[in-house]
């Protein structure tokens, strides 16, 4: 029997044992992270799908997964003799959608709340006929479970910082205060590393580290593993007003709090913390106030970044000519080695310390799936014509990366080359636009999508998210995208770090998707004054695209001006850390001549 098929069969069989109707399994951790340690892998423990989210639903008769577009080609094959049938997410198609349709008020639907957003059990609540239960089915079943991780937490070095620990929760607080709040709750771990400089490996890809933060009027608690932190950064910590508490201390600590006003986010607290609190305290739910401090990088940020994005584009000079000289010697080469090679490379730099996720380096027809993954079971090598794309980044000291680029292995055909020269129109669109301060982001969408939409072409991801500082390559709360809603949280703010990433994925055939870091940046000398500030995205990123893929006679005359432009800075600001790797720089060189 398919391992999946078998521990589906044992879930249900607990589930008749508690009474329960249905289980719902998440992707999510007790701070509701993207990536997660091995440890909360719940749901790919019971489905075998692998991608970085998705939702799993069990019944006694049917068992479903809902993945969004991303992952709809992934999910079909990785689904395979599961018995767990794929729900292919969209605005019309959601698992809470599914839940209010098919379940009845006699019914039992459980859910381990410990991983649950509260805002999630509160739309279930409202939705939902069946009753809500508490219930954890998949310890049981998980015999070999890996442990928690037990990486050395370490400081982000002050050098690189913005603020002192000290400053950031004076900001905080300050911010609390305005909402009249006296305690705040944290347990997003991109927020608790930014707020106390520090650093962690307890998740893959993201330096952050198991923990959440208590924030009172004169304190602050970290609940954490404290074999994770030496003694002497422990009274560094407490210097700064921060004190450790064991990990596993914090729903006793939440049960002694009365009579105070407690600031939480409801998208970022699981309902277990929120159902374990005294009736006296008043819960104030608000964005976290730290997410948008983090958010806007400020100058002394901003500067590291830039040089961050030198670092990575020298890396991927190296790469891409050692790939080009590769090929043209008839070397076997596969997605696996570009894997492989573009994190070496990467690791010439001082400043690196590992890769911010997963590589994807897809060629021809997989680079169709957008979050492909090649495997020691699963690959392709780079044989005859074709497209390959890679998407990577790297987690530096001085920030955090991500680029996409397409490059030909041997001739790209006319449809590649117009598909590449239309991703890359789309690109240069919102790379070009000026937009009004605090525009909600999702209304920026369309201008990205317009020269594809006039092929009646689209693509089924959004075309960009925020950015951390040495922090998750996805981190909030802006997001350029006309699937997300319009919200308050998601408005434009000047010194925000976003990607941009159009893309044509044509199954069976190939996948072009180019990706760009942009800071937002205040327009200087605006020619007028009276409609507020505007904003616009200043690249980053440096990196060449590929000439040989571009159509020029589909560009119109800005969109060749911007090119030129782009290119001269990406020459400009990589060939001076490249004079000592000569084939890296003929590549530079060769890639970033103007066109006319």
């Amino acid at each position: 029997m398919n391992i999946y098929k078998q521990r589906v069969s044992e879930l249900r069989t607990l589930m008749q044992k508690n009474n329960i109707d249905a289980y719902l399994i998440l992707s999510a951790d007790p701070h509701l992270s993207e990536y997660l340690p091995e440890y909360y892998k719940n749901r790919i423990f019971i489905s075998g799908f692998t991608g970085s989210v998705g939702t799993v639903l069990i019944t006694q008769d049917e068992a479903f997964l809902w993945v969004d577009g991303r992952y709809w080609l992934q999910a079909d094959k990785e689904l395979q003799g599961s018995g767990i049938v794929l729900q292919k997410q969209d605005v019309k198609n959601t698992f809470t959608k599914w839940l209010e349709k098919n379940l009845n008020t006699n019914q039992i639907l459980g859910v381990d709340f410990a991983l649950c957003p509260l805002s999630l059990k509160k739309d279930l609540q409202k939705t939902c006929k069946a009753s809500l239960k508490h219930i954890d089915l998949i310890t049981p079943l998980w015999h070999d479970r890996p442990a928690l991780p037990k990486e050395r937490i370490y400081e982000h070095e002050a050098h690189y910082c913005s603020y002192s620990r000290e400053e950031k929760l004076k900001l905080v607080r300050q911010k609390m205060k305005n909402l009249n709040a006296n305690t705040h709750l944290i347990s997003s771990l991109d927020d608790i590393a930014w707020l106390t400089n520090l650093r962690g490996n307890d998740v893959d890809y993201n330096p952050v580290f198991l923990s959440h933060l208590l924030i009172l009027e004169d304190k602050a608690l970290l609940f954490v593993d404290s074999l994770k932190i030496d003694s002497e950064l422990e009274k560094k910590l407490n210097l700064d007003g921060i004190w450790l508490k064991n990990y596993d201390e914090i729903i006793t600590d939440l049960k002694k709090l009365q009579n105070t006003n407690l600031l939480i986010e409801p998208l970022k607290m699981t309902a277990l913390f929120i159902d374990s609190l005294d009736k006296s305290v008043k819960i104030i739910e608000e964005i976290n106030p730290s997410t948008h401090l983090k958010a806007a990088k400020n100058a002394k940020e901003i500067a590291h970044i830039q040089d961050a994005m030198i670092e990575d584009g020298v890396a991927l000079c190296k790469l891409f000519a050692w790939l080009e000289e590769a090929i043209e010697n008839n070397e076997s080469i596969s997605e696996l080695d570009i894997d492989t090679k573009v994190s070496e490379f990467r690791a010439q730099s001082e400043y690196y310390l590992n890769d911010s996720f997963a590589t994807i380096a897809g060629f021809n027809a997989n680079a169709a799936y957008p979050h492909y993954k090649a495997t020691k079971e699963s690959f392709a090598y780079l044989e005859k014509d074709g497209l390959l794309l890679i998407d990577s980044g790297g987690q530096y000291k001085n920030g955090t990366t991500d680029i996409t680029r397409v490059v030909p292995i041997g001739k790209p055909n006319e449809e590649q080359i117009h598909d590449y020269t239309l991703v890359l129109k789309a690109h240069i669109a919102i790379s070009s636009v000026i937009f009004p301060k605090d525009i909600a982001m999702p209304l920026l969408d369309s201008i990205t999508r317009a020269p594809l939409w006039q092929e009646q072409l689209d693509y089924i991801h959004g075309t960009g998210h925020g950015v951390g500082y040495f922090l998750n390559v996805h981190e909030g709360p802006q997001v350029l995208s006309y699937f997300s809603p319009v919200l308050e949280k998601t408005k434009a703010k000047e010194g925000m770090l976003t990607s941009i990433e159009p893309g044509i994925y044509k199954v069976n055939k190939w996948g072009i998707r180019l990706e760009n870091l942009v800071i937002h940046t205040k327009v200087e000398n605006p020619k007028n004054t009276d409609f507020g500030e505007f904003l616009y995205f200043k690249t980053v990123t440096l990196c060449p695209f590929e000439i040989s893929c571009i159509d020029t006679n589909l560009l119109d005359k800005k969109e060749k001006t911007w090119l030129n432009n782009y290119h001269k800075e990406v020459f400009e600001k990589l060939s001076p850390k490249l004079k000592d790797h000569p084939k890296a720089l003929a590549w530079l060189e060769k890639r970033t001549k103007a066109i006319s």
